[in-house]
């Protein structure tokens, strides 16, 4: 089985007692006591601990990236789950093959994740399409495959977008992906992750820059996925283009601007929750938990949680708890 990832933070939440009933549709409802037989709350927890068709309130680990977005969707994921009963542990790595191995281990239950991006990582191949149906189509037998189980995609959406200053945009013009490939007469260097030169971790970064617009990754930073730092280089002039997502709420201050991808060539990366197949079976209503997220969270809701942690610098769990408290889906 090997060693257990390392993480870079892990923080255990104790559980909040309460009916996991509570803010559930009828229908999940109705599925929760046919499969329990009794009190929702009764049994054990998840990760395997629990029998065939037990309630909440067990142990849940839910893991990772450690950018903004991640940080607070994390968040979100564990005051759910604390609020139906359980007792939550979150554990984030800055690297998407290190907890996508922990949630296949099954040292992770659950993780917060973009469709297109998860397909295509787990594939080993891009399979996913620019429209979420085509993408989750393609998702579902390459999870169940390794033992994972999807939950519902959310409408919210933050799809791979890279970034310039805005001094240059506006001084040479270039306002697309294609633009900027034109004014280039050599590789770049671009303020990104490593896994960003892996095309089987990250089709859609360097490869896709290059096969679609001629752009020549010649080497990242090492920053991460919309991290300050690969920001700041951009901003500084230290490199000329960066990696982050179209939720990001902080270019503007920094001077930065989105280059429009105008050959339309990035996925459906629509938040979905991405479940190990041994915990969602131990525990139906895991899922079932996790799913009331999805008809509520937009794209615009993403981008002004973001907003909230990287400009008005509030904590992930305070904002993720606001913003449901506010929605209707935990108590205040």
């Amino acid at each position: 089985m090997g060693a257990p990832t390392t993480p870079t933070s892990t923080t255990r939440r104790p559980a909040r007692r309460r009916s996991a009933l509570l803010g559930l549709p009828l229908a999940g409802v109705l599925a929760l006591t046919a499969c329990g037989g009794g009190d929702a709350l009764s049994g054990g927890g998840s990760g395997g601990d629990a029998s065939e068709g037990s309630g909440g309130g067990g142990a849940v680990t839910v893991g990772g990236a450690t950018f903004t977005e991640m940080a607070v969707m994390e968040a979100m994921y564990a005051a759910l789950l604390e609020d139906a009963g359980y007792d939550v542990t979150v554990t984030a790595t800055d690297e998407r093959a290190t907890y996508a191995d922990a949630l296949l281990r099954g040292e992770v239950d659950v993780l917060p994740e973009y469709a297109a991006s998860m397909a295509d990582f787990l594939a080993g191949e891009p399979i996913s399409t620019a429209d979420i149906e085509g993408t989750m189509a393609a998702f579902e037998p390459v999870a169940e495959e390794q033992g994972l189980v999807l939950g519902e995609p959310a409408e919210a959406s933050s799809d791979n977008a890279f970034y310039v200053t805005q001094e240059y945009s506006d001084a040479e013009g270039v306002t697309t992906l294609t633009q900027f490939g034109e004014a280039q007469s050599g590789p770049v260097e671009m303020a990104a992750g490593q896994e960003c030169l892996d095309a089987t971790q990250q089709p859609f970064c360097a490869a896709i820059l290059e096969s679609a617009y001629g752009i020549t990754v010649g080497g990242v930073t090492g920053d991460g996925f919309g991290s300050i730092t690969g920001k700041q280089k951009v901003a500084d002039g230290q490199v000329p283009i960066g990696i982050s997502g179209t939720t990001d709420a902080t270019l503007a201050d920094l001077g930065l601007v989105l280059l429009e991808d105008d050959q339309e060539v990035q996925p459906a990366n629509n938040l979905v929750p991405v479940v190990n197949a041994e915990s969602a079976e131990a525990d139906p209503q895991l899922l079932e938990t996790l799913n009331q997220l999805a008809p509520v969270l937009t794209t615009e809701d993403l981008a002004d949680l973001n907003a909230q942690v990287d400009q008005e610098r509030l904590l992930p769990e305070d904002v993720a708890r606001d913003y449901l408290v506010e929605k209707g889906l935990v108590e205040g």
